[in-house]
């Protein structure tokens, strides 16, 4: 059911940024709006029905107004807020992304690697995953992630590949039980 409002919140805003010609800038603001709705203690003020709720309005109001937020996006959060939707804030920005990256025919790729990349090595696996994803323009986010031991997992349009040691050790544990 959430996924749906996420969605519906998320089309609307996305017919809004078309009119202004502001696809990535209304996503920009809706990422920083949730970002700050996510810090833990301004959650809990917001969130919580012991509080007033028109205490929790003007606080939601001063937040937008501090974070500079355009208003298109101004709006959408004041309306989540007094209908007490703020919870769904993240997943509308998820959606929303979603949505303009089928727009645009580009794809979010992320790029899990033992240890940092070098920017030859980015260049390579981008090119890598722009081929995996037939040639769409590719959003790519790296990470450090110590527990691969070597090598990258590529996340690429929801289809894994892992060429981590740690899954090849896996695998190779698992021959070896097997033939034992």
């Amino acid at each position: 059911m959430t996924g749906s409002i996420s969605r519906r919140y998320a089309r609307a805003l996305l017919d809004l940024a078309r009119e202004d010609d502001a696809l990535d800038a209304v996503g920009a603001d809706l990422g920083r709006a949730a970002a700050a709705f996510e810090e833990p203690r301004l959650r809990a003020v917001v969130l919580n029905p012991g509080i007033d709720a028109r205490a929790r309005r003007r606080i939601v109001r001063e937040v937008v107004t501090a974070l500079g937020l355009s208003s298109t996006v101004a709006n959408a959060v004041r309306l989540m807020a007094d209908g007490d939707r703020l919870p769904i804030l993240s997943d509308v920005v998820r959606a929303y992304d979603a949505l303009v990256d089928e727009a645009l025919g580009r794809t979010r790729v992320r790029i899990r690697a033992a240890a940092p990349l070098t920017a030859a090595d980015k260049a390579a696996l981008t090119e890598l995953a722009r081929t995996l994803v037939g040639g769409r323009e590719v959003l790519v986010a790296t990470e450090v992630d110590a527990d691969l031991i070597g090598g990258v997992v590529l996340d690429a349009a929801g289809t894994v590949y892992d060429g981590s040691v740690r899954t090849q050790l896996a695998r190779l544990g698992k021959a070896i039980a097997g033939d034992a």
